[in-house]
């Protein structure tokens, strides 16, 4: 009975709140390889922010692998953890790439863009979630190919982004 217990006690202490405490780790990693912020890496820097929200979110919602209890519960909860990592993480990295003079022009709608992304990637899996709970289909393989999709996407991001970076010998 303490096993079950534990593991019990396991499942919901590995929920969305540990997904986002993680996210800002990352972030804070992120931005330590990029200090001093350099004019160059101002740009690379606020481009993670493309992709930290959204991966945070579809992180978020595997801990419903493992979640016990009401599927309902869960979405509440990776919900509202969502929205709180979100803000968290999109203004500690509009932050750090703040040089607090003229050439800030664009962190503040860059933070608004990213915020939204986050929250239209939350609501739109939160809406199919609570769809295939109505339904009592399976959310998990839905969530599966969803995070398969992304991770292509993110790769094929990563691959432009060093073919962007090879020294092509321009002819001078």
């Amino acid at each position: 009975m303490a096993t079950s217990t534990m593991n019990r006690t396991a499942a919901y202490l590995l929920g969305p709140e540990l997904v986002w405490v993680l996210m800002f780790i990352l972030t804070s990693v992120i931005i330590a390889l990029y200090r001093p912020l350099a004019d160059a890496d101002h740009e690379k820097l606020l481009n993670y922010g493309w992709f930290l929200p959204t991966l945070g979110v579809l992180l978020a919602f595997v801990s419903l692998f493992w979640a016990p209890g009401s599927p309902w519960w869960w979405l509440l909860r990776i919900t509202f953890a969502s929205l709180v990592g979100i803000l968290l993480v999109v203004s500690f990295l509009c932050d750090s790439a703040r040089y607090n003079d003229s050439r800030d022009a664009g962190i503040g709608t860059g933070y608004m863009v990213f915020v939204g992304l986050g929250c239209m990637v939350l609501l739109g899996i939160a809406f199919v979630a609570g769809l295939c709970f109505v339904a009592r289909w399976s959310f998990l393989p839905v969530l599966k190919w969803t995070l398969i999709l992304f991770g292509l996407f993110l790769s094929f991001c990563g691959l432009m982004a060093w073919l962007s970076s090879l020294d092509t010998d321009k002819a001078s």
